[in-house]
């Protein structure tokens, strides 16, 4: 979808056509991101039996151990 939106003319002379559009682009992503959080935590909220507390604990383990050995390998 496009849109339209009205942009005062110092700001397109001080920042650029382009840099408004990154600057737009950049804040809907992170938008996008923020909604797809909310999801997320909801989702893990109203799973029934799970120690999410003890799921993050035993990622983060893994990727530790993932992360030592690659860097005993790069040695």
């Amino acid at each position: 979808m496009t849109i339209q939106v009205e942009v005062q003319d110092d700001l397109i002379q001080q920042l650029g056509v382009g840099a408004i559009q990154h600057l737009l682009a950049e804040e809907l992503a992170y938008q996008r991101f923020k909604l797809l959080d909310e999801r997320v935590q909801t989702a893990m909220q109203s799973a029934p039996g799970v120690d999410w507390t003890n799921e993050f604990e035993q990622a983060r383990q893994l990727a530790f151990e993932e992360y030592q050995q690659r860097r005993q390998q790069a040695l």
